[in-house]
């Protein structure tokens, strides 16, 4: 009887651990801690599951960009049904940050929408994945298998700067990227943005499926005839300064949209968008 109960025991601390929200440093724990998010709603409602893993500060798009405790705490409780699936995310070499993305389904009474998510996370000072900002799409039913790629840094060498000075340096310098290629498009039209976008670069519009690589959403943006103009109002980096993120404003053939791009920097210290995201 007591190895039964040990054995119980066990199986519940690897099931608790499977979904904990504690960030050690691998890429595997964000997806742990967005898989207890999913319980979580499945568990408690939509509401109080983003409650308990908001970061005070978490930007919610909805579909404006709004505080997440503000927003949630004033829903009221809702019956509709809400799953999603993480099939690419990526951490910071510091492992403080990170993002993942993926598709989900939300189901209210009779209506069934499709589209995709972006998610970004950052760990507390008590090392627990916190959300800090959450947008995303609709489109129609994805037909493909999902092919997951969830990312470790390839090392974890990175300048230690310390401060609060240095530390928001390196978030100017991201928004400051953000503002030159608002106004290279202003300039010279989408095609700075094949200066800008990453080789693997991913492009969210709505109404329409992911695009995948520069060849192909480049396609997509010409034979969309799409106009971009954008401006930035936020960003955020990790600590290492290899990921960030930011939002702001565009429009895009003469319509009002919001937007999220994450960033990576590469080995010539280069800041690339790796998810370009625009939000009704």
């Amino acid at each position: 009887m007591k190895n039964i109960i040990a054995l119980s025991f066990l199986i519940l601390i690897v099931a608790s651990h499977s979904f904990s929200q504690t960030n050690d440093g691998m890429v595997k724990s964000l997806i742990n801690a967005e898989e207890r998010f999913n319980v979580n709603v499945k568990k408690d409602g939509l509401n109080q599951a983003f409650l308990k893993v908001a970061d005070p500060n978490c930007t919610v798009f909805r579909p404006n960009p709004i505080n997440a405790i503000a927003f949630y705490t004033q829903q009221k409780q809702t019956s509709f049904y809400l799953s999603w699936k993480p099939e690419y995310a990526m951490i910071s070499k510091s492992g403080d940050f990170g993002f993942t993305t993926g598709p989900y389904v939300f189901n209210n009474d009779d209506k069934v929408d499709y589209g995709h998510y972006i998610s970004v996370w950052k760990a507390n000072n008590k090392k627990q994945w916190k959300l800090v900002l959450d947008g995303g799409i609709e489109h129609e039913k994805p037909i493909s298998v999902l092919e997951l790629a969830y990312l470790d840094p390839t090392n974890y060498k990175y300048p230690k700067l310390i401060g609060p000075q240095k530390i928001q340096w390196r978030e100017d310098i991201v928004f400051n990227t953000d503002i030159l290629l608002g106004k290279s498009l202003n300039k010279s039209g989408n095609k700075s943005l094949d200066e800008f976008y990453d080789p693997k670069v991913r492009l969210y519009f709505p109404n329409h499926l992911p695009k995948i690589g520069k060849e192909e959403t480049l396609k997509f943006i010409n034979e969309q005839k799409l106009v971009v103009n954008s401006t930035p109002t936020f960003a955020d980096r990790a600590l290492s300064g290899d990921l960030a993120y930011t939002y702001g404003k565009a429009i895009i053939s003469g319509k009002d949209y919001n937007y999220i791009r994450i960033w990576q920097i590469d080995q010539e210290m280069k800041w690339n968008i790796i998810l370009d995201a625009y939000l009704p």
